[in-house]
């Protein structure tokens, strides 16, 4: 990726060059590499080390270091979330592990491997057969060579409930881990979130059915931490499944760093997942994204919205729209439940994800009797 260097001289493309060397011999940091350098190089070409060092990692299947890089470069604060996500985007998008050099789609001794269905932050998603028992599944492959899913799939064998997307297995094809999920006929609710804004009680509907999934994985004693559209999946006739517990801890195994669980993108995490000025993260930070999920099917529109940094400026300082702004069906007791489980303070939201549920299953019910 090349997006800031198409107009600057000669010797700043050399240098790129040089890191990209240096880095194939050894590890060498953006910052190790930038400090060297004298004089200093404009804030356009350190941007550009940072990007080149992002694509780098992820062609060798390693996450790139977010949070190292805002510490090490706090003057591009504003800049760097937003090259990282594009750069990630970037190479997701021509991601294919799974297609040979000739173009045709590879198989496993154990899977037929068939079309993409979807692909995300993690990997590619491919419909595929289970050879042995002739099982259709969906085959989650990953970008992130060194990824755990086997600690993934751990976690998710404790949890047996209608909700949450089941794993069959794990292994590797190549030098990718995959996992093999539970094929559903259905689409993310991101995607269905993009043809316009469900009706009211279907949307409490849905939310309901992830926090029922979500009230299972916190009594297991499982933060699942990345809750947001993109990992919701909804059939034709509504039934909805929580997926992909990329980022799940258990509350002994959640750390101090702020790093280690936050999401490239910060559109859905809660204040404590960036700052723990905002209290303590645990079970109270998926009642936060939850919430966010259900603002956004009430309005149609994000509770907080522009590019990395604004999201991330509004999400510790700014409050959101009330909801019944966009729209006064919603009602004031809905709106009220919605707004407490996205307080930025986690001791001001709702104290269980059981307690959540329970709020909204009884504005479910007056919604439905007025609708009668």
């Amino acid at each position: 990726m090349r997006i800031f260097l198409n107009h600057v001289d000669h010797n700043y493309h050399q240098l790129l060059r040089q890191f990209e060397d240096r880095n194939r011999l050894e590890r060498c940091t953006p910052l190790q590499f930038l400090s060297a350098i004298n004089p200093p190089p404009s804030l356009a070409f350190q941007i550009e080390v940072i990007a080149v060092d992002v694509e780098l990692l992820l062609s060798r299947g390693i996450k790139p270091p977010l949070q190292v890089y805002l510490s090490d470069f706090p003057y591009l604060v504003d800049d760097i979330p937003n090259v990282y996500a594009d750069v990630i985007n970037t190479f997701i998008r021509s991601f294919c592990p799974v297609r040979s050099n000739g173009g045709s789609l590879t198989s496993t001794s154990n899977y037929e491997i068939g079309d993409e269905i979807d692909r995300g932050g993690m990997g590619v998603i491919y419909r595929a057969v289970q050879k042995s028992i002739g099982r259709q599944v969906a085959l989650k492959v990953l970008f992130l060579r060194r990824e755990n899913i086997f600690a993934e799939a751990k976690k998710i064998a404790t949890l047996n409930h209608r909700n949450i997307c089941r794993i069959y297995d794990v292994g590797q094809i190549g030098d990718f881990p995959f996992m093999a999920m539970q094929l559903i006929q259905g689409d993310s609710l991101k995607k269905k979130m993009q043809r316009g804004r469900p009706p009211i009680h279907v949307a409490v509907n849905i939310v309901l059915q992830i926090a029922e999934a979500l009230t299972a994985a916190h009594e297991a004693n499982l933060v699942h931490f990345d809750v947001k559209p993109g990992n919701i999946v909804v059939n034709s006739s509504g039934h909805a499944w929580l997926t992909d517990f990329g980022l799940a801890r258990r509350s002994s195994e959640i750390s101090s760093d702020v790093g280690s669980l936050q999401p490239a993108s910060p559109v859905y995490c809660a204040p404590e997942q960036l700052s723990l000025q905002y209290g303590d993260r645990g079970f109270k930070s998926d009642i936060y994204s939850l919430g966010l999920v259900l603002y956004e099917l009430l309005t149609g529109r994000r509770a907080f919205d522009g590019n990395t940094a604004q999201i991330i400026d509004q999400l510790k300082h700014d409050p959101p729209r009330r909801p019944t702004d966009y729209d006064p069906a919603i009602g004031i007791e809905l709106e009220q439940v919605c707004l407490r489980a996205i307080s930025k303070q986690p001791d001001n939201r709702f104290a269980y994800m059981s307690q959540f549920r329970e709020a909204l299953f009884s504005c479910a019910l007056k919604h439905n009797a007025g609708r009668h």
